[in-house]
């Protein structure tokens, strides 16, 4: 029994050290860059994905440049909106930006709405300072609040199409919606009527929304969030088994990051606050500046 006690007091070592990072993992905040390039789309139902590589700084002559993040969960977000605004005006200073980008999720529990509307103000106050327009899209913990938009100080996406012309290059493109129907009853809606002559940019809450869509009718681009890059890694991605079972696109290695999926180059982000659970490990929140060269 005596052999036992160092062992079972270095796993007790070990468990104290993973919940302290774990609390303290969602205190920090990278600032990534994603550079989505055109590809070929393939119009068929089966489901190719391919990783993308990491484009370093410089390598890119964009057509537009949005800065995107998502999933907050203002209940718990030790990322204050103080800290996305000073990233906002850094990467504008870098390089100006065509829009601010939320991708859902403001709460996990309705009754909690105002606390997330006041980050987003804050937000919203400073895109306006910079004359930056502010975009969003439902999340699934969004779908029950009646006018998330208005009161966050965003322009809603939801199930619309939005022109866009590039300042640097004078190139076209439609920035669409498909807003989440909640988390319960999961009801897909289909993709806006979008200028067929345009790139189609999407932004949708639920990366799995692409794969509800008609392959004719799939967008060039996607950005998305919800998965939180996995927020608590398990071996085996078991995390998408147990906590995250209808989702089917990370089962196939779709978790955060850039990839090509049958033609539509998506970037998914890690979001900036916790789920289910106040707890992230090796998922560190972020926001993300995506260059889209047409």
């Amino acid at each position: 029994m005596e052999k036992i006690y160092p062992f079972l007091i270095a796993l007790a070592v070990l468990i104290l050290l993973y919940i302290m990072w774990c609390l303290i993992e969602p205190f920090f905040l990278v600032s990534d860059k994603a550079v989505l390039k055109k590809s070929n789309k393939i119009n068929n139902n089966d489901i190719n994905i391919k990783k993308l590589p990491f484009i370093p700084e410089g390598a890119s002559d964009p057509d537009f440049r949005f800065f995107f993040f998502s999933d907050i969960h203002a209940e718990w977000c030790p990322v204050t909106a103080k800290r996305v605004c000073e990233s906002i005006r850094e990467m504008n200073d870098k390089s100006p930006l065509d829009a601010v980008i939320f991708g859902g999720d403001l709460i996990s529990r309705s009754s909690r709405a105002a606390k997330g509307y006041k980050y987003l103000n804050e937000v919203s106050a400073c895109c306006k300072e910079l004359g930056i327009p502010f975009y969003g899209i439902t999340g699934n913990h969004d779908a029950k609040l009646e006018d998330a938009a208005g009161s966050s100080g965003y322009i809603s996406l939801d199930n619309e199409v939005m022109p866009l012309t590039s300042s640097r290059t004078g190139r076209s493109a439609s920035l669409a919606g498909i807003p989440d129907s909640g988390t319960r009853k999961l009801e897909w809606p289909p993709m806006p009527h979008c200028d067929a002559n345009n790139p189609v940019i999407l932004v949708a809450h639920d990366p799995d929304a692409l794969i509800h869509i008609e392959p004719e009718k799939r967008p060039d681009f996607m950005l998305a969030g919800h998965l939180h890059g996995g927020q608590m890694k398990f071996p085996f991605k078991a995390e998408f088994y147990i906590l995250r079972s209808k989702d089917q696109l990370p089962k196939k290695g779709v978790v955060q990051g850039a990839y090509d999926i049958n033609g539509t180059v998506t970037f998914v982000s890690r979001g900036l606050g916790c789920g289910v659970m106040p707890f992230r490990f090796l998922s560190v929140p972020e926001v993300s500046v995506v260059e889209i060269c047409l």
